[in-house]
């Protein structure tokens, strides 16, 4: 057996496969049909008959149907459309139809032993038989139409209990957040005032460290609060824990920063926080501060068209490796989120010396000023 037998076969099964309910459905009615009209005239037709006739029957069968769609596919023109496409086909069947038992009858021997009827007899019986298919096929496409929209409209509710489950699910998530949030609100709080019982039990008995606790308490707490719910907070107060984190290094390291200096001007401009501590930190962690050819330096200003955040340190002999770029990836990617390409992030390292420089334009600065104030008229009305 050839390959192309054999793709033959395989398509003819799937084909057989797919529309099995029909084809079975047209066995049984061809068999019954036949065998009562054999019964009732007393002799059978021959195959050639039966094969030929019912193929036309069959077409005329789903040409009908499709026809049915296509004239009720536009609802506006379905009063002149399905009485003219039903007219033509019943013309159609009943002209070729009968000229084919015409041909069959004078160049074949197909109808042997069977009387043709007079011609206005034939046309009347072909009539006949297309209205007989024309109604069944018509009842066949709306019983198709109607399975085809049952299983559309499970379709549609499977879909919006798919949509209602997932918004339980959401609520649920929701509430479970909301929840760790109120949790995330409290375990803070009980942190803040553990430190404030230690700092009032040290400060009589060790200032230095009763000291260095209250700048760790003052940096924490800010950290706390500049969550996602206040985007822009003032530069002054982030400056501010700047000089407690210099403050509370100088008293645990022994070291003393060499140079933060700032602008008096930038205080009241609006930033997304935590950006100038994370320099900062980043400055302690990993550069080297006493070092006498680099002077450790952290400026903040505003020149003519941006805000400039820069600093520049010596590299530690072996730095900590662990943490630096994640720290650095952090600041760029919520620059980059707050304010777009309005603000640059640059950064570089030779063999001794980091440097680093971040530009945000004021264009950026005054909508997000703009937002702050906005922000606080709100919660005035509120």
């Amino acid at each position: 057996m050839t390959s192309l037998t054999k793709d033959k076969k395989s398509g003819m099964l799937k084909l057989f496969l797919k529309y099995k309910i029909h084809f079975i459905a047209w066995a049984l009615y061809i068999t019954w049909e036949t065998f009562i009209a054999g019964l009732i005239s007393g002799k059978f037709g021959s195959f050639p008959n039966y094969v030929i006739h019912y193929f036309l029957n069959i077409t005329l069968f789903y040409v009908h149907a499709y026809l049915m769609a296509k004239a009720l596919h536009f609802p506006k023109n379905v009063i002149w459309k399905l009485p003219l496409y039903i007219a033509l086909e019943i013309l159609a069947y009943v002209v070729i139809v009968f000229y084919i038992d015409s041909f069959i009858n004078a160049y074949t021997n197909i109808f042997q032993g069977i009387k043709i009827p007079p011609n206005k007899i034939r046309i009347f019986a072909l009539l006949w038989r297309c209205l007989f298919f024309v109604f069944f096929s018509t009842g066949y496409y709306y019983l198709i139409t109607y399975l085809s929209e049952k299983k559309e409209k499970e379709r549609i509710d499977k879909q919006r209990f798919k949509v209602l489950l997932e918004k339980e699910r959401t609520e649920k998530q929701l509430a479970l957040a909301r929840n760790a949030l109120l949790q995330a609100q409290i375990n803070p709080h009980l942190l803040f005032n553990t430190l404030e019982f230690l700092y009032q039990k040290l400060k009589t008995i060790s200032p230095n460290d009763a000291q260095a606790m209250l700048y760790l308490s003052e940096v924490m707490r800010y950290a706390a609060s500049a969550d996602g719910t206040k985007t822009f907070l003032s530069l002054g107060r982030e400056i501010a824990q700047c000089e407690n984190l210099i403050s509370l290094h100088g008293i645990t390291e022994g070291k003393i920063f060499t140079g933060f200096a700032y602008a008096p001007d930038v205080e009241d401009l609006p930033f997304i926080p935590l950006v100038l501590v994370t320099v900062l930190e980043n400055m302690f962690k990993h550069g080297d501060l006493q070092s006498d050819l680099v002077r450790a330096e952290l400026s903040v200003y505003q020149d003519d068209d941006a805000l400039v955040i820069e600093s520049i340190n010596a590299i530690r002999a072996y730095p900590h490796r662990a943490g630096l770029s994640s720290g650095l990836n952090n600041i760029k990617n919520r620059l980059e989120y707050a304010y777009g390409s309005q603000a640059t992030f640059l950064h570089q390292n030779d063999d001794k010396t980091f440097r680093l420089t971040i530009r945000v334009e004021k264009k950026a600065i005054i909508i997000s000023e703009k937002g702050k104030m906005e922000i606080l008229q709100k919660k005035r009305i509120d």
